[in-house]
Formats: C-alpha cells, structure tokens, sequence
C-alpha cells in the first residue's frame, strides 16, 4: 500500500468517525466489509445507544463475528478506549474471539495500518498503554479490575447451557 494512499484512507476514515459512532453498521459495511444480519444490525445500533446488551442465541447464528466487528468499531471511533474482552475459557477466548478479530481486522487495510494485533493486545499504534483492547479470561472476578477510562467497553462471550 502506497503513503498517499495510507493517508486518504486516514483522512477518510477521521471524517466519517462521527458518523462511525452513531452507526457501528456503517462501519461494519464500510470498514470491515462486513455485511450484519439483520440481529446483528439491531444489536450493533442497540450498542451504539447502550453499553450493556445481552444477546441470547443458538450456535452458529454469527455471534462471535457481530462481538468482533464491536470490538474493533469501538476501539477505532472513541478515543482512548479501554476494551476488555472475556470468555469463560482461554480456548473460547484465543481460538474463537480473538482470531475472529484478527480475520476481520485483516481484511481492512485501514485498520491493519492504525492498530496492532498481538496475542493478547490489540492497541492503536502509538498509544499503546492508553488505547487498547485485552484479552482476559473470566474465570475471576479480579481478571475484570483495574480498568479505568473514559471509554470503557466489555466485549464477553457467555456460552449457557440450557
């Protein structure tokens, strides 16, 4: 990818934040070329109005991929945020969530250019103490602590057996 082209996609992207905040299904379409269902649409808008949602569902419905595109609607349009992502199991965790992330932050040339993935940390680059996203299992309660910020967000898949 040229410079110039790395740079109007930055500039592009800075103008149509304010729209990104309101409409994390514009994001999804435009940034991450990721096309919701229809529950994903309205549970992507009910995050944008609402911080805590709860989503209950059967397997294989497109979950894991709404709470990625979440995840990295969230951590590219506020500032300085602070992203906790769970799951009850490392295995749930690494192999399910966080690889559903770095497929679709993969598959945007913006975002691959502005955040860094790693095993357990995805941060803007630059920022990395003060602008990220973390991996922590939720076996316990003190996995959760310690997380200030004006931009906070949890990102947890819950799986209940019924």
């Amino acid at each position: 990818m040229s410079t110039n082209n790395a740079m109007l996609r930055r500039r592009f992207f800075a103008e149509r934040i304010p729209l990104y905040r309101k409409d994390p299904v514009l994001f999804a379409n435009e940034v991450l070329r990721f096309k919701p269902d229809n529950w994903q649409q309205e549970a992507l808008m009910d995050l944008a109005e609402n911080p805590k949602v709860a989503i209950k569902s059967g397997q294989g419905v497109g979950k894991t991929g709404m709470e990625a595109v979440a995840l990295l609607w969230f951590l590219s349009c506020f500032p300085y945020p602070r992203v906790v992502a769970t799951a009850p199991t490392k295995q749930q965790l690494h192999d399910v969530l966080w690889s559903e992330i770095s497929k679709w932050m993969s598959r945007s040339p913006l975002l691959s250019s502005i955040l860094k993935w790693t095993k357990t940390y995805i941060y803007m680059i630059g920022n990395e103490k003060r602008w990220f996203a973390v991996a922590r299992t939720a076996t316990k309660p003190e996995n959760m602590q310690g997380f200030h910020e004006n931009n906070i967000i949890a990102n947890s898949m819950v799986y209940l057996a019924l």
